[in-house]
């Protein structure tokens, strides 16, 4: 059984998809997390997306799992390691290159053979998972989202995380092409807290 929950970033897909594969007991996956990873390799390497083909040739055997709430790259736990501010900006521009779109986009693919999924992400029920068994489309009004960024970083000027996210969204709108589902169950999560979004989502599956 497959479950896509998609959406543009920080609108809670992420808390979310972990908490309903538990739950199920399934497996979660993110796809944030693999632009993310890949970023962080980029950065410890000190390449640019100029050097695609020494960023490809580094990521093609790389090994992303999710256990619970830990992210592990290569058997290593990069969980707080992939959260920080320069990670999200970075893996947000970088996720626009075909070429590692194609990659992270067949890595996912072959993921969900093999396991029953929650996966969430952009693109995820149109692209990824178009068959999926559930899919859910999570949106929430762009204040309320700069709100929980700033929460997991006070240290941060609203303003910078502010213009961030604009850029983030350009890039996912117009660089990345997101196409929003037709077919998903929609919830705005502007109106309940995580707790009651997933009341809802646990309903909508049990179906």
């Amino acid at each position: 059984m497959i479950i896509a929950i998609d959406g543009l970033g920080v609108n809670g897909k992420s808390t979310l998809a972990k908490r309903i594969a538990e739950k199920l007991n399934f497996k979660n996956f993110g796809a944030g997390a693999i632009y993310r990873c890949i970023a962080l390799i980029m950065i410890e390497n000190n390449l640019e997306i100029e050097d695609i083909d020494k960023v490809l040739n580094l990521i093609k055997d790389m090994d992303v799992d999710f256990v619970k709430s830990t992210v592990l790259l290569n058997g290593k736990d990069v969980t707080s390691l992939i959260k920080t501010e320069e990670i999200s900006v970075k893996s947000t521009k970088w996720a626009t290159n075909l070429k590692i779109k194609e990659f992270v986009r067949n890595y996912q693919k072959d993921f969900i053979k093999k396991y029953d999924t929650v996966m969430e992400g952009r693109d995820i029920a149109t692209r990824i998972a178009p068959n999926a068994d559930v899919k859910f489309y999570l949106y929430s009004d762009f204040e309320t989202r700069v709100e929980r960024l700033w929460k997991q970083d006070t240290s941060i000027d609203k303003n910078v995380i502010r213009q961030n996210l604009i850029k983030r969204d350009e890039l996912d709108l117009n660089g990345g092409n997101f196409v929003k589902p037709t077919d998903a169950i929609e919830i705005d999560t502007t109106k309940y807290t995580l707790d009651e979004v997933y009341e809802i989502m646990i309903n909508e599956i049990n179906k």
